[in-house]
């Protein structure tokens, strides 16, 4: 197998070192709000997730993470291209009927966003039709009200 590469997103809105992130995910949609640099709140929706995890570890274990080797650093977003976690996941959806391995892995994207007090990792299925969409904002009440609006579509 390849070796996993972790690519920083420094394109993305980096979160600060106090990010209070806020997850919604339904079964295969994922919403994520934290604190970024500079006071902006952002919010992000991923139309379409395969796996989130979220938790441990926090800053002070982050050098326990498999990928901390590799390029993963703290208050950060990285995307982890060749990634054991899907391979794996990959594996585990194999014994289905109709798997098929190169559509399982085309389109997907292994993301990691390191917080202070948790790390969240999801992957998510991105094409044309599906890819995230990445707010920012400078308004704690404009950024509530896209939360808000946010939650709502996706939980109906």
């Amino acid at each position: 197998m390849t070796l996993p590469t972790v690519v920083p997103l420094d394109f993305w809105p980096q979160p600060s070192t106090s990010p209070e992130p806020v997850v919604f995910a339904t079964d295969t949609q994922l919403c994520l709000r934290y604190c970024a640099d500079g006071e902006e709140i952002v919010l992000i929706h991923f139309p379409l997730v395969k796996k989130i995890q979220f938790g441990w570890p926090n800053d002070e274990a982050l050098g326990g993470h498999p990928l901390i080797g590799l390029g993963l650093k703290q208050y950060q977003i990285h995307r982890v291209d060749n990634s054991p976690w899907l391979a794996e996941l990959e594996q585990r959806n194999a014994i289905h009927p109709r798997h098929d391995k190169q559509l399982f892995v085309e389109h997907a994207i292994h993301y990691v966003f390191t917080f202070q007090d948790s790390t969240l990792e999801c992957i998510v299925t991105e094409e044309p039709f599906w890819h995230p969409k990445v707010q920012v904002f400078t308004s704690e009440q404009e950024a509530r009200d896209g939360w808000r609006k946010l939650i709502n579509e996706v939980g109906t």
